[in-house]
């Protein structure tokens, strides 16, 4: 097959479909998320917004701008039991494309330019490439690069263990006995390791990265994030995937973080040598 990122945008019948989960925060996904899904020419009505709750549901039909959206979901509140409500909602083998509600746009790595960045030119793009990866590596979850600069991002694809970012990510929909997350905060951790358990791969594409406030956008998780519970959570990832995560506590955010990596192969590697 081969087809790079832009060679598949030839392919007009590729299906599927775009969860956005939210949460207190509908102009935020009017002015930011819904906009720059518009932009890209996502079909809107591909697009589901999941809300917490009736009361919910009513601001936001209130808020945001129709025809930039196909429906709007009641779930669930919490982070975690959102992200499983989504599960469980699509099919079994449904490409879904997750998208939180505060995205401001995508960058992709460009090594001509002075900050060896520029604006993604097709979001569609990227979503065909990280299924078509997904499917050449024999794995169901693809994300992007998390930090918003071109410094950092590599015009690469891997598969071995890696962070993939909440805030926007891909599945083939394994069903919830394979992606059920426990977690509210680091809920993206524990589910980079669930996929990567089963599968033995996740797919990251290196040269892609949104941008978004992340720890600073006012509603959404911020109505509960807390250092305390963030760190929680991170010390409970390290116990419960010992061999797939350790602390990572000097990050700049403030927050305690998590740093991902399979070390059961230096394990057995040592085994060997003895």
């Amino acid at each position: 097959m081969g087809k790079t990122r832009h060679q598949t945008r030839k392919k007009n019948s590729f299906s599927y479909e775009v969860a956005v989960p939210s949460y207190k925060r509908p102009e935020t996904l009017r002015d930011k998320t819904l906009t720059i899904l518009k932009a890209y020419r996502i079909p809107s009505d591909k697009i589901t917004v999941f809300v917490a709750d009736k009361e919910q549901q009513k601001i936001y039909e209130e808020t945001l701008i129709t025809g930039t959206y196909g429906k709007i979901v009641v779930g669930i509140q919490g982070m975690g039991a959102i992200r499983n409500f989504i599960t469980e909602y699509y099919p079994i083998g449904t490409p879904i494309v997750n998208i939180d509600d505060d995205i401001k746009g995508f960058l992709e790595y460009d090594s001509t330019k002075p900050r060896k960045e520029k604006p993604l030119r097709s979001l569609l793009a990227v979503i065909k490439q990280g299924f078509y990866e997904c499917e050449k590596a024999g794995a169901r979850l693809w994300g992007v690069y998390p930090v918003a600069n071109g410094y950092f991002m590599k015009p690469k694809v891997s598969t071995d263990l890696r962070y993939i970012i909440g805030s926007f990510w891909g599945c083939i929909n394994p069903g919830i006995k394979v992606a059920r997350v426990t977690l509210d905060a680091k809920e993206d951790y524990q589910r980079s390791i669930l996929y990567y358990k089963e599968d033995n791969a996740v797919v990251r594409l290196n040269m892609v990265s949104p941008k978004s406030s992340y720890y600073k956008e006012p509603g959404g998780m911020q109505e509960e994030r807390t250092k305390e519970r963030v760190e929680k959570s991170a010390r409970w990832l390290v116990k419960t995937y010992p061999e797939f995560a350790v602390l990572n506590p000097s990050r700049k955010s403030g927050f305690m973080e998590v740093r991902l990596k399979d070390t059961r192969a230096v394990k057995e590697e040592d085994d060997e040598s003895l």
